[in-house]
This record gives structure tokens, C-alpha cells and sequence, in this order.
């Protein structure tokens, strides 16, 4: 039998061989998308609007990409576990069933085929795997992918951790996907930092080049900026609009480019949603393009009306030694070049808490070999009362200092999306669970009412302020459910919530629950 080699870009092959809803894939009306499916680049951005594809395209590239690489692993990463099992029941699955080619020669009942893994015949793998407040379950896992899916939403703490599964990978490709919503957060940096291609279709009437946005929506179809005249997304070309050589390889897709496919209604679609939705859902979910809406719990200014104990010394005063003191951590990932773990130390004053010295763990202080040594010395230096810490990454962490301090000397709080009661103690990890929003909540009012006193706002002090600074509020339409996310490292501000957290329950309870 006569074998040949034949040569695919990867959406030849996607175009040849995958079935979609009982027929063979065509990008045709989508040529926008045929750059996306060739990409290699180790590190890629996409910003999809919603009904773009984005699922589908996805899908489609996994399974490509783990057909024509044998033994190649991909860890795909949603922050949800009911996000991640649509993906997997309702993108991949089907791609993989209804695919004759795929279905011959890659797939068999003796290999595993479920929700959260699916495997080939010639070694390869596909993981799918959920991460929301920490990435342990993530841990152990080897990958040549990472793909973060909704990575609008994903916590940036979790994405260093994540992507030290592809550490012994020859490959090595990061693919941070999602619907942007705010100008700062881990999908929109990454958009900031790439290479920003955008699809740009030239108009036949005057010659002008579109950048494709809401100055081009017109009643009854896509328009040209300058001269009014009908426009075709079909005839454009990608034109990088960001940094020049950048690490980061950027696309954006909005429901736009796609204004001739047949499943896109012009009235229902876009002109009735820019007329009933909010110009930030707009903005996200038919332009993908990032809009500020300016919801922060706490503005610069009311910040600096509680920096007012001074300058932040790094040595006690005598009566700072005298006096119990509660000593947060919030754990960074070893490798991260924003996120580091940082400590706050405060002391209760009639019920407020008071940050008396703060410091992050950087370059090689970030280790956590001299994270182990430098912070029970802090401990004792500032007579400590207790460690507060964050449970998950940390853990190891924690049980080093209940070694080398006492079992009874570092408590653990966990962060949970849904959790009733504001805190409650769970004996089997052991660790205080916190309803995350409301407790988050709750502290920023402390800040609004002035019921917290931080340092003296400085040159020394600033980098802290920022991690407060970085924390909006997040507010989602469709569910009426508001949360808050981090827009940049917000370290300081977890430390200082746990301290203040150990402290508030000490002065009120005695002591804490036993371990």
C-alpha cells in the first residue's frame, strides 16, 4: 500500500477531516478564522465576543492539534466545573463523535474517552480541568498546552501555578482565551502586551481600511467609517495594531466579522442589543473590546484618608513589642512576575486594626527556602500572637511554620464563592471558611468608615496601596451577582484581611478553635 506524507496547515486538515453538526467544517464565510486555527506561537491572547465560534474554534483546535502532534498533552482550564463539562459535552465530544476520519483511526473503546480527559490512538491527550480561587487541583498534571478558557474571569495567582505543569514540555504553548470586560485584568494585560491583530476589511467604495467598532454599525448592515458605504468583513486582512516582536501574539474577534453568516440576525443581534444592554455589556460581549465602567470599592482618595499611622518602620518600638500582634501572609507562586507573597503585620486597637509594617517577598526573597527562615523571625521580632495565612497554595508553607513555631501559632482561612455563613470553622482542613464577597465586603467598609488605620502613603508604601487599589467590582447582568476581582496583584490586601481576620476573632473569642 502506497503511504504518502502530505504537508497541512493545521485548518487544511480542520477544513478536511472535522465534522460540525453532520457536515465537513468550512471556514469560507469566516476567513478571518483560518490565521487563528495556523497559529504557532508559544504564547497567544484571543478576545472573542460572544456568539463568535469561540467554543467551537477552540474544540477544534485542541483536537488538530492533538491529531497531528502524537503523544502532545493539552490541559485545557475554565474557572468552573460546570463550564468545563459544557466544553467537554457539548464541543469536544461532538467534533470527536461525528468526525469519520477521527472516529477510524484515532479512537477506540480501549482508551479513555470522559468529561475531564480524552485520549487518541497515537498517544496524545486532552485534560479539561476546572480552577477558580486556587489551582490545586491543577497540581501533578503534565501538559505541552495550557488553554485557558473565560480567562477574563480566571484568578491571576492560579496562572503561574498552572503553567508550571508544561515545565519539563519541549513545546511549552500558553493560550489565554476569553470575552473581555474591564482595560486591566489577566485577559486585558495580556491583550495590552501582545501584538492586538485586528481584522480589517477594506472598503470598496472609498479604499479606507476599517478597524471594525461601533462607529461601524449601520440599520441594516456593516458600514464604512469614512463614506457610509456597505462594508464586507470578508475582504479584510489582519493587521497588527500593538507592540512590534511582542511575546504575546494577539487576535480579536467580534460578532461583526461575522455579519454575513447566516445565523446572525442584524436587528436582533446588534442593533437591539446597542439599544436594551449597558454600553459595557455591549462593548464586551458584541465588540469583544474591554470597557471601564468605573465600579471600585474604594477610590485613591478615600484610601489615603486611613493612611494615617505614620511612616512604616521595619523595627518595633517598645510598645508595639508589648503589645499582641497578628501576622498575615498571602502566598505567591515562586515564578510569578506580579504576584509575590506578601506579609502585614497588624495590632488591634480598640477593635481597628492597625498595619504596623508590611513586606513582599521578591526576586530571590521569593523562595520560600528564605520565606521559611526570614518570616518566624519577623514573628517573634514583632511578638507576634499568631500567623494568619491563606489555605491551598500555602499549606506546605504553614505546616513548616507550625513546626518550627507551634501547631497552636498559625491559623488558615479559606476563601469560598458560596459559602452562607460569613466564617466557619472546618475541622477537616483545619481552617476558617470565609463567604469571600462578603467578608471582602466588609472590610471595605471598614475602609469607607475609616475603621482601619494603614501606613503613611509613600514612596515605600505606594506598591502596597496599589494592591488595593487593583481589586474592583465585578457585576454580571445575566445573574444579578456581584464579585470582586483583581485588576493586578492584590497581595497586601489579603494579608492585611487575615491579620485583621486572626485578630478580630481573638479579641473576641479568647483564643481559636483547636487543631
Amino acid at each position: 500500500m502506497d503511504k504518502r506524507v502530505i504537508e497541512l496547515a493545521k485548518s487544511d486538515f480542520a477544513e478536511s477531516f472535522l465534522h460540525l453538526n453532520g457536515k465537513i467544517l468550512s471556514l469560507d464565510d469566516y476567513p478571518h478564522l483560518r490565521a487563528i486555527y495556523n497559529l504557532d506561537h508559544p504564547k497567544i491572547v484571543l478576545q472573542f465576543s460572544r456568539q463568535t465560534a469561540k467554543s467551537t474554534t477552540l474544540a477544534n483546535m485542541m483536537v488538530t492539534n492533538s491529531i497531528l502532534t502524537p503523544y502532545f498533552k493539552t490541559l485545557y482550564i475554565s474557572p468552573s466545573v460546570d463550564q468545563t463539562k459544557v466544553f467537554s459535552h457539548d464541543r469536544v465530544a461532538p467534533i470527536m463523535d461525528s468526525s469519520p476520519f477521527v472516529k477510524k483511526h484515532y479512537l477506540s473503546p480501549s482508551i479513555v474517552q470522559n468529561v475531564f480527559m480524552k485520549q487518541l490512538l497515537n498517544g496524545s491527550r486532552m485534560y479539561l480541568r476546572y480552577a477558580y480561587l486556587d489551582a490545586d487541583r491543577i497540581r501533578g498534571y503534565s501538559a505541552d498546552m495550557n488553554l485557558f478558557d473565560e480567562m477574563q474571569d480566571q484568578m491571576e495567582d492560579n496562572i503561574g501555578v498552572i503553567e508550571e505543569t508544561m515545565s519539563r514540555s519541549e513545546y511549552k504553548y500558553s493560550m489565554y482565551v476569553g470575552t473581555p470586560k474591564r482595560s486591566r485584568g489577566p485577559l486585558a494585560d495580556r491583550w495590552e502586551d501582545s501584538s492586538k491583530n485586528e481584522w480589517m476589511p477594506k472598503c470598496e467604495h472609498c479604499g479606507k481600511w476599517n478597524l471594525l467598532d461601533e462607529d461601524n454599525i449601520g440599520l441594516n448592515g456593516l458600514i464604512c467609517k469614512k463614506c457610509g458605504g456597505e462594508l464586507s468583513a470578508k475582504r479584510g486582512q489582519w493587521v497588527s495594531t500593538g507592540s512590534k516582536g511582542p511575546e504575546l501574539e494577539g487576535f480579536r474577534v467580534c460578532l461583526l466579522h461575522f455579519h454575513d453568516a447566516p445565523w446572525v440576525d442584524w436587528k436582533r443581534d446588534i442593533i437591539d442589543k446597542r439599544e436594551r444592554q449597558s454600553k459595557a455589556l455591549f462593548y464586551n460581549e458584541t465588540l469583544a473590546l474591554s470597557y471601564d465602567a468605573g465600579i471600585t470599592p474604594i477610590t485613591k482618595d478615600q484610601l489615603r484618608e486611613v493612611c494615617t499611622g505614620g511612616e512604616m518602620s521595619a523595627e518595633p518600638t517598645e510598645y508595639d513589642k508589648q503589645q499582641p500582634c497578628f501576622l498575615g501572609i498571602d502566598y505567591g507562586p515562586v515564578n510569578s512576575e506580579k504576584s509575590f507573597t506578601t506579609i502585614s503585620i497588624v495590632r488591634m486597637e480598640n477593635g481597628i486594626p492597625r498595619i504596623l509594617y508590611a513586606k513582599k517577598y521578591m526576586g530571590k526573597q521569593a523562595e520560600y527556602s528564605f520565606i521559611h527562615d526570614d518570616i518566624p523571625e519577623l514573628f517573634k521580632k514583632w511578638n507576634c500572637t499568631h500567623i494568619a495565612s491563606d489555605y491551598g497554595m500555602g499549606e506546605a508553607s504553614n505546616s513548616e511554620f507550625r513546626k518550627r513555631l507551634g501547631v497552636e501559632k498559625v491559623i488558615s482561612f479559606q476563601h469560598l464563592p458560596n459559602q452562607k455563613e460569613l466564617v466557619r470553622w472546618n475541622a477537616k482542613l483545619p481552617a476558617y471558611t470565609l463567604n469571600r464577597t462578603q467578608v471582602m465586603a466588609n472590610f471595605f467598609s471598614d475602609f469607607e468608615k475609616g475603621n482601619i488605620i494603614l501606613p503613611k502613603w509613600d514612596d515605600n508604601t505606594d506598591t502596597f496601596m496599589q494592591d488595593i487599589l487593583n481589586i474592583q467590582i465585578d457585576y454580571n447582568e445575566d445573574t444579578n451577582v456581584m464579585r470582586y476581582i483583581n485588576t493586578g496583584p492584590d497581595d497586601f490586601y489579603h494579608a492585611t484581611l487575615f491579620a485583621a481576620l486572626a485578630g478580630d476573632l481573638y479579641h473576641k473569642m479568647g483564643n481559636f478553635q483547636s487543631f
